[in-house]
C-alpha cells in the first residue's frame, strides 16, 4: 500500500512541478520598464511565499513530511506591465520537513519552471504541544528564484494557527512578504541591468489538510495578498 501511494505522491508531484513550466511567463520581462519592478517584484513574491504551511501542528523528533505543492495567482497585479494581464500564472516545487527537538521542524524546498529555478528552506516552532486540539506555530522562510532575466531573494516569517479535528485540519494564519528582485539583463533598457528593488506585503492565509490511508494528505488554501488572490493544493506523505 505504502509503494502504491508513494508513486502516486511521486506522479502528482511531477505533474504539479510541471503544470506551468513553458508556458513563457516570463518571456516578457525584457521588455520591462522601472515602474514594473515593483509590482512583478510583489506577485512574484505571493507566489515564493504561499502554500508553505497547512498546519501549524509540528512533526515532532524524528517526524518525515515530503510532498509536491502547486500555487496559483489568477492575474498578476494591474500595474505588472511583464506579465500578461488576466492571465492566470503560477508555480509547482517539492518540500521535504523532518522534525527536531525543542518543537522545531525544519525544511527544504526546490522546484523548476519557465526557465527558473527556485530553492528555499526554512523552520518552523511549535507554540503548542502535538496533542493540543488548537495549534500555534512560528514559520521563517527565505527563498531564492533564479532566472536569466532577473534574480529574487524572498524572505517571510509568519504565524500559523490550526484546529485538528478528525481526519481534517483547517488552518488560517498571516504573514510578512519581503522580496528582492534585481534584473539581470534587460534588452530594451540596459540602464536597468543591476538595479535591485525591495517590496515588503502582508500576507493572509486559510485552508485545510485532509489525511488518508492513516500517513497521506492533501491540502488546499486561499491566499489573499498586496489586493490579489492565490490559490493553492498539494499531495503528500507525513509520518
Amino acid at each position: 500500500m505504502v509503494k502504491k501511494f508513494l508513486s502516486g505522491f511521486l506522479f502528482a508531484a511531477v505533474v504539479m512541478q510541471t503544470a506551468y513550466a513553458g508556458s513563457g511567463v516570463y518571456a516578457d520581462f525584457p521588455r520591462a520598464t522601472a515602474a514594473d519592478l515593483k509590482p512583478f517584484a510583489r506577485d512574484l513574491g505571493g507566489l515564493l511565499g504561499s502554500g508553505t504551511n497547512q498546519t501549524a501542528r509540528v512533526l515532532g523528533f524524528g517526524g518525515f513530511d515530503i510532498s509536491g505543492r502547486a500555487v496559483m495567482q489568477f492575474e498578476p497585479e494591474k500595474k505588472n506591465g511583464i506579465l500578461k494581464q488576466n492571465k492566470p500564472f503560477g508555480l509547482g516545487w517539492v518540500q521535504a520537513e523532518i522534525g527536531m527537538p525543542f518543537r522545531i521542524d525544519g525544511f527544504i524546498k526546490a522546484g523548476s519552471f519557465d526557465n527558473m529555478a527556485l530553492a528555499g528552506g526554512g523552520l518552523k516552532y511549535g507554540l503548542t504541544q502535538p496533542q493540543k486540539k488548537i495549534q500555534a506555530m512560528l514559520v521563517a522562510t527565505g527563498n531564492i528564484a533564479a532566472h536569466k532575466f532577473f534574480y529574487a531573494a524572498h524572505f517571510a516569517s509568519g504565524l500559523i494557527v490550526s484546529m485538528n479535528l478528525p481526519g481534517i485540519t483547517p488552518y488560517f494564519g498571516v504573514s510578512a512578504d519581503n522580496t528582492r528582485l534585481t534584473v539581470q539583463s534587460n534588452t530594451a533598457d540596459p540602464s536597468l541591468v543591476d538595479k535591485r528593488v525591495s517590496v515588503l506585503e502582508p500576507r493572509y492565509m486559510a485552508g485545510f489538510r485532509a489525511t488518508f490511508l492513516n500517513y497521506g494528505y492533501i491540502s488546499g488554501g486561499y491566499t489573499l495578498t498586496h489586493g490579489r488572490s492565490l490559490v493553492n493544493a498539494g499531495l503528500g506523505l507525513r509520518i
